[in-house]
């Protein structure tokens, strides 16, 4: 595996560390000291010989276990850059962009205003959140645990799996599209999705450091798909169907549905950087994580919204919609105006989405770790086993999410956007007010320990409370509150609020019961 030893921006103090990130050798337990405190590995290797032949050929065994300091060793922090640029220089964006014009109805100017204004502003808070990570060595859904608690916690982690594997399902919708519109009536959609999520197993499955190798290199023939794809439907774009939707309810619906989009990162950002040594340049760190995720999706969703916008003014581009979705209407551009070659070009980009999917596979078996930690018999699963059943549930989920894609997407990020307002909200809240910002609170002896941890029951609460003020001023395409019949869609702005106001409170009276955070 020498091939995929990466370069390194600052020299590793720890003379062997390197290896256990760069060189992926076995892992098994070891006693380090922790940035906060020291602590005994709590990972146990897999004893099995199957298992150690898979360890010793670079996949990543480890679960939810803190990862010690002496084995972060990953400095290679551009990483966090290109693992969410190139997992989002793909079909997922275009496919999403395109709701907020077929969807929601808003002309062009609109839906790219408030994309690139919105989506930076809910970026922000997974920016802020990924550089915790390398000072606690912890994963995202195990940093959640000094919020919501060892057993609470347990619902946050099923929602996340939830989101994860929702973006998983729209990406694979995208690229089986994609692939179905080379030669139509050859490829079926739904063997296009089982086709993506398998290639997209195996990056998911071999782990941390494949994935960021992968990454570092397979935005270069997506990003030249794309542009040949823009270059073939540029002079077409201008032809925009006008807003159909009231402007204020549009707009709020689109609040909620930029939130579901990039708040929800911050349930999982510390998953790509847990390797990484606690002296990571945390600004640099952020920007990364900024700059990864808002710029091509911002980008990529603008130019899904002129595809949206243009579907109902160009008549064959509406009947490619009617047949397979935004992927045949990128199909009707591509072929019709470049023939064979724009066939090879929609095989590149149906393709691309691997990226993606295989980052949310990666993710979801992550966040299920957290939930079979909490059984001594079920964390002895090992990861690898789990990104192959997180794969078997997006394809069982994606053949028939297929069938009404925009209804499914417009739903579905919307009501993740509700409870990622509610759940970051507390999280940020813990660590900023009560904790004070400092890592060192997290105190990896306890990560596992569900009476030493806070109970959960403050961030649950609130969570719920919250809720109660969410479904009156929720809208969607099966459900309307009394509020937003009134103003539109407030539900992400009441989580958010309404969280804060009562996490505080109710915490507060937590800590002064049990006399600790």
């Amino acid at each position: 595996m020498a091939d995929l030893t990466v370069a390194k921006e600052e020299p590793v103090k720890a003379s062997g560390g390197a290896r256990d990130v760069e060189k992926g050798p076995k892992e098994g337990s070891s006693t380090g000291t922790s940035e906060v405190d020291e602590i005994e590995d709590p990972f146990q290797a897999p004893q099995s010989s199957f298992w150690a032949k898979f360890s010793d050929y670079g996949v990543e065994m480890r679960g939810a276990e803190p990862v010690p300091v002496e084995k972060r060793t990953d400095t290679r922090y551009v990483n966090v850059f290109t693992v969410f640029a190139t997992s989002l220089t793909s079909l997922l964006p275009i496919g999403i962009g395109s709701v907020t014009t077929l969807g929601f109805g808003l002309s062009l100017r609109d839906a790219a205003l408030m994309i690139v204004f919105l989506q930076f502003l809910f970026t922000i808070p997974a920016a802020y959140i990924i550089t915790i990570a390398p000072s606690t060595g912890m994963r995202q859904m195990i940093q959640s645990r000094y919020c919501f608690g060892k057993y609470c916690n347990f619902l946050t982690s099923v929602i996340v799996i939830l989101t994860v594997g929702g973006f998983g399902v729209t990406g694979s919708i995208n690229g089986a599209q994609c692939l179905a519109a080379v030669k139509p009536g050859t490829l079926p959609v739904e063997a296009a999705i089982a086709i993506i999520m398998v290639l997209s197993m195996v990056i998911g499955f071999m782990g941390y450091r494949v994935m960021h190798f992968f990454t570092r290199w397979a935005w270069i023939p997506a990003l030249i798909a794309i542009v040949i794809l823009i270059g073939a439907a540029g002079d077409q774009l201008w032809q925009q169907a006008p807003a159909e939707t009231q402007p204020a309810q549009g707009y709020l619906g689109m609040v909620a549905f930029a939130a579901g989009n990039m708040v929800t990162w911050g349930n999982v950002a510390g998953d790509y950087a847990c390797y990484m040594p606690p002296r990571a340049p945390r600004f640099r760190l952020a920007m990364y994580c900024l700059l990864g995720l808002w710029l091509p999706f911002s980008l990529l969703m603008v130019f899904g919204a002129a595809i949206g916008g243009a579907v109902s003014t160009i008549p064959t581009w509406g009947v490619a919609y009617e047949a397979g979705g935004v992927g045949a209407v990128l199909g009707e551009i591509l072929v019709t105006r470049l023939g064979d070659f724009g066939r090879f070009v929609l095989v590149i980009l149906g393709l691309s989405i691997t990226a993606t999917c295989g980052r949310d596979v990666y993710s979801v078996s992550c966040n299920l770790s957290n939930l079979t930690a909490v059984s001594p018999i079920l964390r002895k699963v090992p990861r690898t086993v789990l990104s192959v059943i997180a794969t078997a549930v997006i394809i069982a989920v994606a053949i028939p999410a297929s069938r009404s894609f925009v209804t499914s997407v417009t739903a579905f990020l919307s009501i993740i956007g509700y409870y990622a307002g509610a759940s970051v909200t507390c999280f940020l809240t813990e660590y900023l007010y009560f904790r004070k910002g400092d890592p060192s609170s997290f105190d990896p002896k306890i990560w596992n320990d569900g009476r030493a941890l806070p109970t959960g029951l403050s961030a649950l609460a609130a969570v719920l409370i919250s809720w109660a003020f969410i479904i009156p001023s929720m809208q969607g395409d099966w459900y309307t509150g009394p509020i937003a019949e009134k103003t539109g869609d407030l539900g992400f702005e009441f989580a958010v609020v309404v969280a804060l106001l009562t996490y505080i409170p109710i915490r507060s009276f937590e800590i002064k019961l049990r006399g600790r955070l």
